[in-house]
C-alpha cells in the first residue's frame, strides 16, 4: 500500500537530528536566560512551532501553565505567598520550555528517531543509552493512559474530591500498575533491540530516508539565532 504524502503529519516530515538540537537550544535558552523577557519570547517561538507541526492544542495548554507559572512567582515575589511552592513553579517556569521540544521528539516515528540518532557522531555506548531513553519515555506515557483510563472505568476518578480524599489510594492504584508495566516494557524493548541486531557490529541500515532538508536547515538556524538573542536580550 503506498501511503498518501498528504497523510503524513509535518513532524514526521523532518529530521530526527533537527529535533534533537531543537531540544538542546531550549534546554540552554531555559537555563542561560536571565531575562524574563528573552525567556518568554523563546516560549513563544516554541510555540509557534508547535503550531506549524498542528500540535497546537498541547502548545497552548504547556503555553497557559508557563504564564500561571510567571504569573504566581510575581505575586510570591510581591506579597511573599508560601503555599503553592514557588519552587514548583519555579521548575515549571525553567522545564516547561524543553517539554515542548519533547512533544515533537514523542511525535516523531520510532523508527525514524533510531536512525537519525545513528547518523551523529557519538560513540556505540551513549548512543545506545540515547535511543532506549527516548524510545521507553513514550511507550510509558502511553501506558499511563491506559492506567488512567482503567482507574476511571473502575471508579477511582470519578471526581476531584475522591482524588483529594483519597490520595493514598489514588497514588497506590496508579503506581502500582505503572511499576510492573514499566518493568514488562523495558524487556520487550530489550528483547526488540536485540532481535533487530543492535548488539551485531555491522552497519545497520533503515527504510527512512534520513536526510537533512532545507526546512532542517532553517529550523535548526533561526532556532539558534533566536536562542543567541533572547540569552542576551
Amino acid at each position: 500500500m503506498i501511503m498518501n504524502h498528504s497523510n503524513i503529519r509535518k513532524v514526521e516530515e523532518i529530521d530526527g537530528r533537527t529535533v534533537l538540537l531543537l531540544a538542546v537550544c531550549a534546554c540552554f535558552t531555559s537555563f542561560l536566560s536571565t531575562s524574563l523577557l528573552g525567556h518568554g519570547l523563546y516560549m513563544i517561538w516554541l510555540f509557534l512551532l508547535l503550531c506549524y507541526f498542528e500540535l497546537f492544542t498541547m502548545g497552548l495548554g504547556m503555553l497557559g501553565a508557563y504564564i500561571l507559572s510567571v504569573v504566581w512567582l510575581a505575586i510570591n515575589t510581591k506579597y511573599h505567598i508560601a503555599f503553592p511552592s514557588p519552587l514548583l513553579f519555579h521548575m515549571l517556569y525553567r522545564l516547561l520550555m524543553p517539554a515542548m521540544i519533547v512533544c515533537l521528539i514523542v511525535h516523531i516515528p520510532s523508527g525514524k528517531l533510531t536512525s537519525s540518532i545513528r547518523k551523529l557522531p557519538i560513540p556505540e555506548n551513549i548512543m545506545l543509552i540515547l535511543i532506549v531513553m527516548l524510545r521507553f519515555a513514550p511507550t510509558v506515557v502511553h501506558e499511563f493512559g491506559e492506567v488512567k483510563d482503567a482507574m476511571k472505568v473502575r471508579g477511582f476518578l470519578r471526581s476531584i474530591r475522591i482524588v483529594l480524599f483519597h490520595p493514598l489510594s489514588t497514588l497506590e492504584y496508579a503506581i502500582v500498575p505503572m511499576v510492573f508495566r514499566s518493568l514488562k516494557i523495558a524487556d520487550e524493548l530489550a528483547s526488540s533491540a536485540i532481535v533487530r541486531g543492535i548488539e551485531s557490529p555491522y552497519k545497520k541500515d533503515s527504510y527512512y530516508i534520513i536526510r537533512l532538508t532545507a526546512k532542517d536547515i532553517f529550523l535548526v538556524m533561526s532556532s539558534t539565532i533566536i536562542a543567541v538573542v533572547c540569552c542576551r536580550v
